[in-house]
């Protein structure tokens, strides 16, 4: 029996749901001052040199930073970047290995408690996972928890 394109690429597109497994993360606490860059951005780290270069380009750690096993684990930082209307809660929701590919999913509450001053700052949060060679994409859901601006 012949299918149609569409039959045939829903068909695959089942199959990888089904054999996506989720990945199991600890998220490290993460110093409240580093240096981050101001634009959101993602990292990931498979190695103590990936580490250190990423370390040398923070302009403010001011707390040590954590001890990675790289042999092990694999460590993903999802930052923020510079919130004027702070504090933001930055979440690792899901970690998932679909096949080819790790999809990290990220949500960004912004802001996190409706404070009398806002609070700007850079705001991040770090994740070890298994380590894994594969590629890893960042999904970001960005909240607003309802909290007027000040």
């Amino acid at each position: 029996m012949l299918r149609s394109p569409a039959t045939a690429l829903f068909t695959l597109m089942l199959a990888a749901i089904a054999t996506a497994q989720k990945i199991d993360f600890q998220v490290l606490p993460l110093p409240r001052s580093l240096g981050l860059p101001d634009d959101h951005s993602n990292f990931v780290i498979r190695s103590t040199q990936d580490w250190d270069a990423w370390v040398s380009n923070l302009t403010d750690v001011v707390d040590p930073l954590p001890t990675i096993d790289f042999e092990r684990y694999t460590l993903l930082v999802a930052s923020a970047g510079y919130k004027t209307h702070g504090p933001v809660v930055v979440t690792f929701d899901s970690i998932t290995d679909a096949v080819n590919i790790v999809r990290v999913h990220v949500s960004v509450t912004s802001p996190a408690t409706c404070p009398q001053l806002s609070e700007a700052g850079h705001y991040a949060a770090m994740a070890l996972i298994p380590r894994t060679d594969k590629p890893i994409q960042f999904d970001v859901s960005n909240r607003d928890s309802g909290c007027p601006h000040q």
